[in-house]
């Protein structure tokens, strides 16, 4: 142990910082303290497949560039070097996104200010213990050897910057620091249980910047009552409650259990280093203001709200989550992750079950890398922006997979229609806690969200008809020339007979031109992604980039949802993607690609583990799947594969030879009826439907 609490911290960055030009860190904090100085106000916060590749290669091509910062001092004596600069971007992949005029692939993280920076004290966890204050709990009482600390009865108040090493039991109390703006106050915990039932078990009411350290082997429990009573002008909602920047560190462990709301909350910047966390939550698990940094640990939580989230309403640049490392198992009954401004991942291995959405960003959503398993979620990864350079992801969904959109696109609060119920006071959850009306439909917070209808999910356009014996099959019997005007039109619509009062599609959904947010999009430059979607696999209501990494989609089996679903452009340079699902509403690339795509329609519905492969002249396999569910349409993309060049594609009882004369090449018989193809039948080779996908009722979002 040679560290003291006083000594200057020393910025080391474990990742690449990603910031926006021209604002720092920094200067947004500085704005963020010195509005509130200037107006006093406290302002509340809130499966794997199986896959065989012959010959399909799946290079790397990264088009986010990495922004340096020169070397930065806080007045706090904090001092930071960013690593260099990098940008690599494929000329295939520029001027493609040239050419596509209509979406701006290169805006992820432009709007958010994302510190990735740990210190050396942040990390450590280190202290000395022979000039360390020591407090001893005595269930009802404590006492203190040292200064800068008194107890009262079963309340220990800190009031001075210094290293206060806690051990002991509290039947019903807590300790409070209370020092200066200036200080920073480090509490170790060395087998502590205190259960506070009014109040939170550790309350930072004033300080510069607290450390919670996990003393080594050491085994910690805080917890409470299910209804506080607030002492002071704050209202004081997590069990570990802090108006300051606060930091988690060290090797121990920790159960919190959050019986009135949150677990940790902090209304500033919240870091993690180290220390193995269970918490149960009646609202979130884990909760900051500004941001949320999480270098390493293991967190099991399961919330009755979000597990992770961060929320600012004063500053749109913050309220942001980055996660270096860690392993993390999530239960959470709204979303595992939720940013109201970005979320970005660099590794970690990530579990999550959700009943909202895995990862939910109202500005972006980016993973660089790590093991991220989402088993559960109405969407899996969403924001405005959902970048995928690395890692290896799965998504099991309900709705859509991957959804790029406006939070305004889909309702108020983010898409979030779980997200309706009494808030939570200060931090304006959106749960409800245990001693709430959980029945009430509006929120209370200052989000103004509602409940209702409109919570901007595509609706199911039809339902399965097992009439036919297959949910694949939509009616066969249905006359396009008397198709109601009500918006709700069947997939095999016609859209030449529609009316034009706006009641039924009047744009197509997608394709060169085709309209979408020019800000909005789904990139994919790397990594291994599977997504497993009822509802669209990729859903943008922008564009869609793909340049590298390995994509397996496996989409949809009603004729009302696509594995791929775009508003403006989609885009292929590299890498390999197979989308897999129903036939009734499939999109493929737009000729903006420059990367061969097939399209290709069966004949029949082919049963689930059905063979698709995909072999050249040679007879090599080029790409062999047997896909999880039954299909009637693939739209596959690999960098073996040429123009002119012909190829042998077999899926299920479907044999076919395809030559690709063009960028997007379409084959095979369309089995059932679609909007754009009320009788069906044979697609010849490089048809007019290359990227452009059947009309459908148009929506607010996606």
């Amino acid at each position: 142990m040679t560290s003291s609490a006083a000594e200057t911290e020393t910025l080391k960055s474990c990742a690449v910082v990603r910031r926006p030009e021209g604002r720092n860190y920094n200067e947004s904090k500085q704005k963020e303290k010195n509005r509130k100085k200037e107006t006093g106000a406290v302002v509340s916060l809130l499966l794997a497949s199986s896959l065989a590749f012959g010959g399909c290669g799946t290079a790397v091509t990264s088009s986010s560039s990495v922004n340096a910062e020169s070397a930065r001092t806080e007045s706090t004596g904090e001092t930071s070097a960013d690593n260099a600069d990098t940008t690599s971007e494929s000329t295939d992949s520029e001027n493609a996104m040239e050419s596509a005029s209509d979406i701006n692939f290169d805006l992820e993280l432009t709007e958010s200010t994302i510190d990735t920076e740990f210190t050396d004290r942040e990390k450590s966890g280190s202290y000395k213990a022979s000039e360390a204050v020591k407090i001893t709990l005595n269930k009802t009482t404590a006492t203190v050897s040292g200064s800068g600390v008194k107890a009262d009865g079963s309340t220990i108040t800190i009031t001075e910057e210094g290293v206060y090493i806690v051990s002991g039991t509290l039947e019903d109390g807590q300790i409070i620091v209370d020092a200066s703006d200036s200080d920073k106050v480090q509490i170790v915990l060395d087998g502590v249980h205190i259960n506070c039932k009014t109040n939170a078990a550790i309350y930072v009411r004033e300080a510069d910047k607290v450390f919670i350290t996990l003393a080594e082997n050491s085994s910690n429990t805080l917890g409470g009552g299910n209804e506080y009573t607030q002492i002071d002008d704050n209202t004081v909602d997590g069990v570990i409650f802090s108006k300051s920047n606060l930091v988690c560190n060290g090797t121990g462990s920790l159960t919190i259990e959050a019986d009135y709301k949150h677990g940790i909350v902090s209304k500033d910047d919240l870091v993690i280093t180290g220390g193995t966390y269970k918490i149960a939550a009646a609202d979130n698990g884990i909760t900051a203001k500004d941001q949320i940094k999480i270098l390493n640990g293991s967190f099991d939580i399961d919330a009755a709200n979000s597990a992770v989230k961060a929320k600012n309403t004063d500053d749109a640049e913050l309220g942001n989550i980055y996660i270096a490392g860690g392993i993390f198992t999530i239960e959470a009954e709204q979303d595992g992750f939720h940013a109201t401004g970005s979320i970005v991942v660099d590794d970690g291995t990530i579990t999550v079950n959700s009943g909202d959405d895995g990862f939910h960003a109202e500005l972006d959503t980016v993973i660089h890398g790590g093991t991220i398993l989402v088993e559960k979620s109405n969407e899996g990864l969403e924001g405005k922006r959902v970048v995928v350079n690395g890692g290896d992801i799965t998504i099991n969904a309900s709705d859509d997979g991957i959804n790029a959109a406006n939070s305004g696109d889909d309702g108020v609060n983010a898409i979030n229609p779980g997200a309706n119920a009494v808030g939570s006071g200060d931090d304006d959850s959106n749960a409800a806690s245990s001693n709430n009306d959980s029945s009430a439909a509006v929120n209370s917070g200052d989000d103004g969200s509602i409940s209702g209808e409109a919570d901007g999910k595509e609706p199911q356009q039809m339902p399965p008809d097992t009439e036919n014996g297959s949910d694949m099959q939509p009616s066969q019997d249905f006359d396009p020339e008397n198709a109601p005007s009500d918006g709700n039109a069947p997939q095999n619509f016609d859209p030449g007979n529609a009316p034009s009062d706006g009641d039924a599609p009047q744009k197509m959904q997608g394709g060169p031109g085709g309209g979408g947010n020019s800000e909005l999009y789904i990139k994919i430059t790397g990594g291994t992604l599977t997504v497993s979607a009822d509802g669209d696999g990729l859903d943008s209501n922008g564009g869609l980039l793909v340049t590298g990494g390995t994509t397996i989609v496996y989409g949809p089996t009603s004729d009302g949802d696509s594995a791929l679903d775009y508003d403006g452009s989609a885009i292929a340079t590299g890498g390999t993607l197979a989308a897999i699902g129903s036939a009734g509403m499939t999109e493929s690339f737009s000729e903006d690609s420059t990367q061969p795509v097939i399209t290709y329609y069966c004949t029949e519905t082919q049963s689930a583990a059905t063979t698709i492969t995909l072999t050249d002249s040679d007879g090599s396999a080029l790409f062999t799947i047997a896909p999880e569910k039954a299909y009637a349409s693939i739209v596959f993309t690999c960098s073996e594969m040429k123009l002119d060049a012909t190829y042998t594609l077999t899926a299920g009882t479907d044999n076919e030879e395809i030559t690709l004369t063009d960028i997007i090449t379409t084959a095979g018989t369309r089995s059932v009826k679609t909007m754009s193809d009320p009788k069906g039948g044979k697609m010849s080779n490089n048809s007019d439907n290359k990227g452009t996908p059947p009309s459908k009722p148009s929506d607010t979002a996606e």
